[in-house]
């Protein structure tokens, strides 16, 4: 659990709605360092590290959402969503074309339907890319301004927020034993392998992870440490089910399987 050299230093006694604004101004530092290597060079680690800064930042709104009013938190969850949303589809292709298109191509370097795969593969990668790149162009016009508004009349929400007087350290156990909570239930819906169910438990994982992250300062390092140690090892075995879910969807969605010939080889790894 290494701390981001510019997390801000929380104290135990420090009310959950400044702890907000530390945390959120810290979150949308790091989103806005993402974003200019996105626009002048196309590199899948650019976009693989926003995404990461886009999640931290959803896990400090739903860990500190009880202490903030309604319409700021409804407004960073929306606007935060929307943004995360637009890299979805990138980050799919290029993990299928990493992972899944690559290796088969190096055991099979002469296939051709292998090579129309790939091809087709790269072409709605680059479209998809053009399509989230206005997005994140029209992040710096709106909702950005509103949200850095948010942060810089914090002593006004603070006053309106509730559950404002609770020290952080309760606070942040509290929202730990949700988050646990909320991932053991999620866990009972994944056990028969539903992609859907699959696909909620590992978010809820990687939100669950990212919340102690933020909040190491004010919690009991004996309890945290092992349940953080337990998440990034489920997260990593569920991280390869849900890519193998997504690289069938989008094998499928490349291939015109009637338009091949009956006899046709088996593809590596598409099984």
């Amino acid at each position: 659990m290494n701390a981001d050299a510019h997390s801000p230093k929380l104290r135990r006694k420090t009310r959950p709605a400044a702890a907000f604004a530390a945390l959120a101004q810290a979150s949308l530092a790091r989103i806005d360092a993402c974003l200019d290597p996105l626009q002048h060079r196309d590199d899948p680690e650019d976009l693989h590290q926003l995404r990461i800064a886009l999640r931290q930042a959803r896990a400090v709104v739903w860990a500190m959402g009880p202490a903030l009013p309604r319409q700021e938190r409804d407004r960073w969850k929306r606007d935060l969503r929307t943004l995360a949303r637009a890299t979805s589809t990138v980050r799919d292709w290029d993990v299928f074309l990493a992972e899944t298109i690559g290796p088969a191509r190096e055991l099979e370097p002469e296939d051709t339907i292998l090579a129309a795969i790939a091809d087709t593969a790269r072409q709605r990668r680059d479209a998809a890319r053009e399509a989230m790149l206005a997005t994140l162009a029209a992040y710096r016009d709106w909702p950005l301004p509103a949200l850095h508004r948010d942060l810089a009349h914090l002593a006004q929400l603070a006053t309106r927020a509730r559950g404002d007087g609770a020290r952080l350290s309760s606070f942040a156990r509290r929202r730990v034993r949700r988050g646990r909570k909320q991932l053991r239930a999620l866990a009972r819906d994944a056990r028969h392998g539903d992609p859907a169910a699959v696909h909620a438990q590992r978010i809820a994982g990687k939100r669950l992870r990212y919340v102690i992250e933020a909040l190491a300062p004010v919690l009991p390092a004996r309890y945290t440490t092992r349940l953080h140690r337990k998440l990034v090892k489920r997260q990593a075995r569920l991280g390869r089910q849900v890519d193998g879910i997504v690289a069938r969807r989008l094998l499928a969605e490349c291939l015109d399987l009637q338009a091949m010939p009956d006899d046709a080889p088996p593809l590596p790894g598409a099984s």
